[in-house]
């Protein structure tokens, strides 16, 4: 392996040294990932594990762990957060509803977090503003379960 020149070596997409500690810890590398790997390193000579995790990829033996992978940290607090605030929402839709109705200012009736009945805006805003990466209905189902 080359001698380390800045951090990018150490935690780039393709750096070796990143990819032996995530197999080490079990995380599995695409084929992509492999590929992209294999092309930024092709001028040196490639270490044991890696070659081994190729053999292993190329005959189908490189199997993922069963089920949805792990959320980060980040995520984790992201969701607490918007489960937090849901409630706020919609209390604060129900009431305005009651009161003067859903029909929204002029500068969000046409925005697609604010249709639908109050359980559902509330939802779509929370997922909107705080989980872009899950949809309205996977929210409400996880915090429902």
């Amino acid at each position: 392996m080359s001698k380390i020149q800045n951090i990018y070596d150490l935690f780039g997409p393709t750096s070796l040294s990143k990819w032996e500690r995530l197999i080490a810890d079990g995380k599995v590398p695409t084929k992509m990932e492999l590929a992209d790997i294999l092309e930024a390193n092709c001028e040196e000579q490639l270490p044991l594990w890696l070659i081994q995790t190729i053999v292993k990829s190329l005959r189908g033996e490189l199997r993922r762990k069963p089920g949805r992978p792990n959320e980060g940290a980040l995520l984790q607090i992201r969701f607490q957060i918007a489960k937090a605030k849901y409630p706020r929402y919609l209390k604060w839709l129900k009431k305005r509803k009651r009161v003067s109705g859903l029909n929204g200012w002029p500068a969000v009736r046409e925005k697609h977090w604010w249709q639908g009945p109050p359980h559902e805006r509330a939802a779509r805003i929370v997922t909107e503003r705080w989980l872009s990466q899950m949809s309205w209905r996977a929210f409400l189902n996880r915090i429902s379960s």
